[in-house]
């Protein structure tokens, strides 16, 4: 079975926590950085990993890595790629792309180069392309442009993980849920202890204890990016 590299992103402060989740779930190799956690895993993990992941905010699937000079490499590794293998023409897509020192004249054109690159290779595979879909594509595309190297993901998540799916309006100050969680698992709470949560707000932290308590896994109320992947 194929293992894929895995990105999962997680809030700041809480890689450590998403490290033993990602470790428990089997998977590879987990290593924290800023603002996530990279491992290895097949498929069946990344199913998993949207379903149970108490803290991570988005699984994302690497398709490509390599080292770059200009929008140009960039866009022969987008184009590289098999994206029909990945959805179908009939699908809306949406490009973000996110840097840390890159040396590129602005993510906005490298977005434009990625784009461009998989428009041109679902040409070249299929006589056609597909759509832009810029509010609520079915396929999200990541990328993150270092100061040597380009990365482009597929998003496995589509809506954020902190969308549980059970809440329909917010209070003023919303907690996200994963946040939420993460607090609760840094502290050591596991279910088996009394809970008290006497600034309760719109009672994010006390939902999300509830469900550690019942062994719920965070993601049974709601649908994944996966679920439109070939």
């Amino acid at each position: 079975m194929t293992r894929y590299s895995l990105f999962t992103t997680c809030p700041r402060g809480l890689e450590s926590v998403l490290q033993q989740e990602l470790s428990a779930l089997g998977c590879g190799q987990p290593e924290p950085t800023d603002g996530g956690v990279a491992c290895k895993g097949t498929l069946e993990q990344v199913y998993r990993i949207n379903l149970h992941s108490r803290t991570a905010s988005r699984v994302l699937l690497q398709l490509t890595k390599g080292s770059y000079r200009s929008e140009a490499d960039i866009y022969t590794l987008a184009r590289n790629i098999r994206w029909a293998e990945w959805f179908g023409l009939e699908q809306t897509f949406k490009v973000k792309v996110e840097g840390k020192r890159a040396r590129v004249k602005s993510l906005d054109f490298a977005a434009l180069k990625i784009k461009d690159a998989l428009c041109d290779a679902f040409r070249d595979a299929l006589g056609a392309r597909p759509s832009v879909g810029k509010t609520n594509p079915d396929v999200r595309v990541h990328a993150f442009i270092g100061e040597q190297t380009v990365q482009i993901f597929i998003d496995t998540s589509g809506e954020a993980l902190f969308k549980r799916g059970y809440r329909q309006d917010t209070g003023e100050a919303p907690l996200r849920e994963n946040l939420a969680a993460g607090l609760l698992l840094l502290a050591g709470y596991d279910g088996t202890q009394p809970f008290q949560d006497p600034f309760c707000g719109s009672g994010t932290i006390a939902i999300e204890a509830a469900w550690i308590a019942a062994r719920r896994a965070p993601g049974l109320m709601r649908r994944f990016g996966f679920e439109k992947l070939k």
